[in-house]
Order: structure tokens, then C-alpha cells, then sequence
């Protein structure tokens, strides 16, 4: 069963901000950069980057450094009012509108995805009805965890998604209208939207559509991961280990998204390949051609097949000096996959980029893997791209990356079906879009 609960969040009080609300959000830690961290410093004194990713300095000791510092600030905004706490527990109704470029005409398309930032008991992996889908790293998780002992907050909301097969979900997201309580535009153009509902109908309404749901990672699950690890902490020091309670540390900021909802999307990664020694084009292709039927292709064929998850297999490879092609597996890929990976389900061996990894990317250009699922290779021999235009611009010419493969998106059942098995997709498999804010809402612990 999956307990999900409103709560009480700490938000930013707009009379108490320069600027715009607009100017104190800040995308999730793990997408920005060292440039977008200086950004957005200078973009106002209280966004929220110097929480979720304070500077780094030369002198920083146990006292004092990008921890303790963001606890600080914290406390400080708490005590200034900058961020002040709603009165009740509340859900969050929290909205995106966005455009997704489409077509070989590149046409923009609208989406809005909606879901619930709430409370959710923990449930350590493999224990309950929470799954992951990705692999974990320890020095990620020592990062947040160092972060959230000082803070006592959930700073970040990590995405889960339910199944809801009944539609329940949907139909009380839908039920929420009027004038949002806070709408944000970022320079994107993504439009993101929360409505503070503390209705108690509604409350109890939700918590309820939740009871049966199992809930999917979808990101954030080093942020999950390290809110388990971090419950365990204060629960070998509470005061009063007798009591059986739930404690605020027994849960974890939760964005919960249903399956249906129209504006779930996944964005394929596509691959930019530089080839070790010894690697020839042609005898590629036709190594290829012995798994896979492969056809000569367009631009169009190969944006096409980027935004088709139907299917079989499929991939685009584009070559040095700009040939590109179409490979489709052949039913013997099956037992390749069953060769090559015996240990792993049917679900996991019918992914597109496990296909990749295995038979494509070791099997016949010769990358092996780094040992930890994160590519192949040795340095930058695989870099990624979201924008299949630039892929193929890239291999345009004859220099390197001299490879470049144009993946499908992962649908949402292929998550399902894997995760189900306790298993995890390779590294880069899906890109949910857009990514969730940080500093809509804080969950103090």
C-alpha cells in the first residue's frame, strides 16, 4: 500500500523576494552546471541553488562548507520570512506546459503534464510498492545525505509515477481549477503552475486513490534513496524509540504523476560515438546486417523513428561524412540477447538500448563497459544528445565522433515491466520532460 499525505510546505513569500518568484527556482541539482550555478547566484540572493547546490570553496572544513552553509540559509530565510509555512497540510497540484519540437518540419507540439507534490512513506527498494529503474551511485548519495543531516528538509521533490488503471487520479487532478496560486514561466518557455489545495474532501479523496498504487521512479533516486538511508539514521536516535508513530523522517517529498496522464513524456538519448582502433565502417555494416535488416534513410526517416516507440527494435546509425541508415532486428536478435545477457528478463533484453549496449555498441564496434552501467568505453567515447538534429549534424562531417545512433523513446511500460523484474535499465534509457523545480516547495523534516 502506498501512503501518500498532504503536508505542511515552506514556500516563498513573494513580499519578501526581489524580483519575480521566477528568479528564485532552480531546475534539479543533478542538471546544473558549474556555469548555471554561477547564473544563478547572480540571478537573485535567495534563489534556491544555494540550498540544493551551494558554492564550493578552497577553505571549506567540518564547520563550515556547502552543507552546513545551505542549513544556514535555510534558517535564516525560515527566520526572515522569505520562506514562510502553510498553516494546514496541504497537496500541491503542481502543473508544466511545454513544446516538444516534432516532424521533419519541426513543428512544436503543447503538452501539459500535471501531478501531486505530496508526502510518501518510504519503503526501502524491494521491500514494499516503491521501484527503481536506474542504477545508484555511493558518492551521489553521500552528497545528499551530507545536505539533508544539515537541512532536515526534503529540498527537491523526487518523481514517482502510479499506474492508476481506474483513472481516479486523473479525474481529481482534472477536478482542480481556477487560478493557480503560483505560476511560474522559465526561459524555456516551460509554464509551471501550483495550486495549494487544503480541502479536506479532496485531501482525503487522494490519499485514498493512492492506497492501491504502486509507484515507479521515474527521477530522483538518489534523492530516494539517501530519504531512506537518512530515516534510518534518526530512527537509531530517537529520543523515544517506543514509539511507533510515524516521524516526519518516515516520508519523502514525492511528486506523484499517473501513467495516463496526456503529458508524460519521455525523450530518447541519442548517441555520439567516437570508435576505438581498428574499427571499420563497412565491416560494421555488415556485422549488422547478419542481426538486422538495414535500409538507407533520410533526415525525415531518422526523426521519424525518433519519436516511434512502436514496433520492433529500431535504430538510426549515422556514419561518418553523413550516410545514414535504418537497422531493424531481425527475430534472431531474441536469441542473441538470451546469449548475451542469460540473466535478465525478456522485458530487459527487449530494450532498445540494452540492444544497443550488447550486440551493437560491444558486439560490433568493439566499446566495452566501464563496469558501474554508465556507457563504454574509456573517457568521452559516448556522448549524448537529446536533439536528433544535432546528431545527425554532427556526423556530417569526417572527423570524430565518427558514430552517432539515433534511439527511440522508452515507453512508460517498458519502466514498468523492467522495474517489476528488480531490475534497472542501462545508463541514459529514459529523459522524463520537462524536469521538476526545485523551490516550489520545501518538506522540512
Amino acid at each position: 500500500m502506498a501512503t501518500v499525505i498532504p503536508f505542511p510546505a515552506w514556500r516563498y513569500n513573494p513580499s519578501k523576494i526581489s524580483g519575480n518568484l521566477d528568479d528564485v527556482v532552480a531546475p534539479p541539482y543533478d542538471v546544473i552546471s558549474i556555469e548555471d550555478q554561477d547564473a544563478l547566484y547572480k540571478l537573485n540572493p535567495h534563489n534556491v541553488v544555494r540550498l540544493i547546490l551551494g558554492r564550493q570553496y578552497d577553505g571549506d572544513g567540518p564547520g563550515d562548507n556547502r552543507y552546513t552553509r545551505s542549513a544556514k540559509a535555510l534558517q535564516q530565510w525560515m527566520d526572515e520570512e522569505v520562506l514562510v509555512q502553510d498553516a494546514v497540510p496541504c497537496f500541491y497540484v503542481y502543473e508544466q506546459e511545454f513544446e516538444v519540437v516534432v516532424g521533419a518540419d519541426a513543428q512544436r507540439k503543447r503538452y501539459v503534464r500535471r501531478g501531486v507534490l505530496s508526502a510518501l512513506k518510504l519503503e526501502p527498494f524491494g521491500t514494499g510498492h516503491v521501484y527503481p529503474h536506474e542504477e545508484t551511485f555511493a558518492s551521489h548519495k553521500t552528497d545528499r545525505l551530507m545536505l539533508t543531516r544539515e537541512c532536515r528538509a526534503n529540498l527537491s521533490p523526487v518523481f514517482g509515477l502510479m499506474p492508476d488503471e481506474n483513472g481516479e487520479i486523473v479525474k481529481l487532478l482534472a477536478s482542480v481549477k481556477g487560478k493557480p496560486t503560483v505560476e511560474i514561466e522559465e526561459q524555456s518557455g516551460i509554464v509551471n503552475r501550483v495550486w495549494v489545495v487544503s480541502d479536506p474532501a479532496f485531501c482525503a479523496a487522494f490519499s485514498k486513490a493512492c492506497e492501491p498504487q504502486k509507484v515507479f521512479i521515474a527521477d530522483g533516486h538518489h534523492r530516494y534513496e539517501t530519504a531512506c538511508n537518512y530515516r534510518e539514521e534518526r530512527k537509531a536516535n530517537d529520543s523515544q524509540p517506543g514509539n511507533k508513530n510515524p516521524r516526519p523522517y518516515d516520508y519523502v517529498l514525492m511528486m506523484c504523476v499517473p501513467f495516463n496522464d496526456p503529458g508524460l513524456h519521455i525523450l530518447p538519448t541519442h548517441r555520439l560515438v567516437t570508435t576505438p582502433a581498428g574499427y571499420d565502417a563497412k565491416a560494421f555494416l555488415a556485422k549488422a546486417g547478419e542481426l538486422f535488416e538495414v535500409k538507407d534513410a533520410t533526415d525525415a526517416d531518422l526523426i521519424a523513428l525518433s519519436e516511434d516507440a512502436t514496433g520492433p527494435v529500431r535504430f538510426g546509425v549515422l556514419l561518418a561524412g553523413g550516410a545514414k541508415k535504418i537497422v531493424t532486428a531481425k527475430a534472431s536478435v531474441q536469441a542473441a540477447m538470451a546469449k548475451v545477457a542469460p540473466g535478465k528478463s525478456d522485458a530487459w533484453r527487449g530494450l532498445d538500448v540494452a540492444v544497443l549496449h550488447e550486440l551493437i555498441l560491444k558486439g560490433m564496434v568493439g566499446l566495452n563497459g566501464n563496469g558501474n552501467g554508465h556507457g563504454h568505453g574509456n573517457g568521452n567515447s559516448v556522448i549524448y544528445t537529446k536533439d536528433v538534429r544535432e546528431a545527425i549534424a554532427k556526423l556530417a562531417g569526417n572527423g570524430t565522433p565518427n558514430l552517432g545512433i539515433v534511439m527511440r523513446p522508452t515507453r512508460i511500460e517498458q519502466v514498468r515491466d523492467v522495474s517489476l523484474h528488480g531490475e534497472k535499465m542501462p545508463h541514459k534509457s529514459t529523459y522524463f520532460f520537462p524536469k521538476l523545480l526545485s523551490g516550489l516547495v520545501i518538506r522540512k523534516m
